[in-house]
């Protein structure tokens, strides 16, 4: 048996033996016919061995197993809310990366740019994708995986800012136009509408229980609960206009025709079919459950912006449009805080620039609607007391 440089083959591939940590001669398989790329593989087991990062047992799992391991850890360790977002991130990771894919075929930075960029083409902000970037970076952790990538990863650079970009004018109306068309069966048109009309996060609407709307009253409103939502803040009652109980009249239409008409039923139902992971409890049943909520509606959205030519924006955007359109319209920030919920200092800061500018708009047109008061006075223009006064 021929040895070059330490492997030698057999059954076509080539191999190398190693000394375990009891000093015993174990066998590896580079599982590759080329001696040149065995020689590298080779290399890198034994630096990883010598440092005493060898990736475990976990790293010839599917990347759909290891991820709904993941996910149960997290379900212990995190709020409920933060767990839902990494459930739905991790949703993403599944549909571009594949849940039957090796674990330790994604431990390589030529995959982790890849799906940078097929994330980036599709719209996302470069702060969405380092976050799913980072619940990826956890999986591979557990393998032991990620050390492969960690000294080549960048971050995607972005504005240290949590402020999103509203909407312009045309697309604000494109947007309407095409919910307005929108099928009786479709989710995300509506759900944009109103959080266009309200400032409501994504996944408050996804959590929406039927109870929680009240569009019958004099003044209609819904309930936000505490569980549903980022901070305490964020539990909170909703004002209602003319769009949201439109869209909300469309989404209530819908939850009844699948089945979702009581106080305890989620507005907006999981459809059971697309639960097809091993280990989750509601697989291998079909129709919609009204006591489990939708999780994601992505590709209904991506083919909202794509029809409404609104490119590069994020749902979480129509919320920033609707905080703009409030504070351009001169309403105060506390009111704006109330009907939102929770916004952080720096959009603040923001938004009352934007509100206090709307104030000085506001006293110009007040002024301008009774020009003729102007002329009671002396010099309008120079306000030191024309008589009998100092100057």
């Amino acid at each position: 048996m021929a040895h070059h440089a330490g492997l030698y083959r057999r059954r076509q591939y080539w191999y190398f033996k190693y000394k375990d940590e009891n000093g015993k001669w174990i066998e590896h398989a580079t599982r590759t016919i080329d001696r040149k790329k065995a020689f590298s593989i080779k290399s890198g087991f034994l630096r990883e061995l010598e440092s005493g990062q060898l990736p475990n047992d976990r790293s010839q799992w599917t990347f759909g197993k290891a991820a709904e391991a993941w996910l149960l850890d997290r379900k212990l360790r995190v709020a409920r809310s933060s767990y839902f977002s990494e459930k739905t991130i991790v949703g993403s990771l599944e549909r571009h990366l594949g849940t039957e894919t090796k674990l330790a075929k994604l431990a390589n930075i030529h995959s982790i740019n890849q799906y940078q960029t097929a994330r980036l083409k599709e719209g996302l902000s470069p702060k969405t994708v380092n976050n799913e970037v980072l619940a990826l970076g956890s999986i591979l952790r557990e393998a032991s995986l990620w050390h492969r990538v960690s000294e080549q990863y960048k971050p995607l650079r972005f504005r240290k800012s949590d402020i999103g970009q509203a909407l312009d004018r045309e697309e604000r109306t494109r947007l309407l136009q095409v919910a307005g068309l929108a099928s009786p069966t479709a989710v995300a048109p509506y759900a944009a509408v109103l959080a266009f009309a309200t400032g409501m996060r994504s996944r408050e609407i996804k959590q929406l229980q039927i109870g929680s709307i009240h569009l019958d009253e004099n003044k209609p409103f819904l309930y936000v609960r505490r569980c549903t939502t980022k901070t305490n803040a964020g539990a909170r009652y909703v004002a209602l206009d003319t769009m949201a109980c439109w869209a909300l009249n469309r989404l209530m239409a819908r939850a009844k025709l699948i089945g979702a008409k009581d106080a305890e039923h989620y507005l907006l139902p999981t459809l059971l079919d697309r639960h097809t992971k091993p280990g989750d409890p509601l697989r291998g049943q079909s129709g919609y459950d009204p006591f489990h909520a939708q999780s994601s509606w992505e590709k209904e959205w991506n083919n909202l912006r794509k029809a409404a030519k609104i490119q590069h924006r994020r749902f979480h955007d129509l919320r920033h449009t609707y905080i703009s359109r409030a504070a351009e319209a001169g309403v105060p920030l506390q009111v704006i805080q109330a009907q939102v919920g929770h916004i952080s200092a720096q959009m603040t800061q923001h938004y009352t620039h934007i509100s206090t500018a709307a104030n000085h708009d506001a006293a110009t047109l007040i002024e301008q609607k009774s020009p003729s008061l102007l002329l009671h006075l002396a010099d309008p223009d120079n306000p030191t007391v024309q008589e009998g006064g100092a100057r």
